[in-house]
């Protein structure tokens, strides 16, 4: 086990989905696995080219989320591939909303 200090801009909160929550490029169906404010890691069917530029569409409890996204790195991880990926906000509201729903999430207030 790693004890490496976190080196992230913003902490994570795990989404917990069974199955697919999300559509990338309107067409290639994804499973968010976790959020921040500043992006998310997300598990799909075929590669995202680093350094792309996507729009996202996801549903998670409580929140609605239509961003673009720009993908920092994938990998594949056995039959799945995983990325992660920052948000390009084009509404400050839209930003505003995923941190609201971030922190009821840390609080518990869900």
């Amino acid at each position: 086990m790693s004890m490496d200090p976190e080196r992230r801009r913003s902490p994570r909160i795990a989404v917990a989905v069974d199955g697919l929550n999300g559509v990338v490029k309107g067409a290639v169906p994804v499973a968010l696995h976790d959020i921040s404010a500043g992006g998310l890691r997300l598990g799909l069917r075929s590669s995202l080219e680093p350094g792309g530029v996507y729009p996202l569409t996801a549903l998670l409890r409580g929140l609605s989320l239509t961003t673009p996204i720009r993908v920092t790195r994938c990998s594949r991880g056995g039959p799945a591939w995983e990325a992660g990926a920052e948000f390009l906000w084009r509404d400050d509201a839209d930003a505003a909303a995923v941190r609201r729903w971030l922190r009821s999430r840390a609080t518990g207030a869900f």
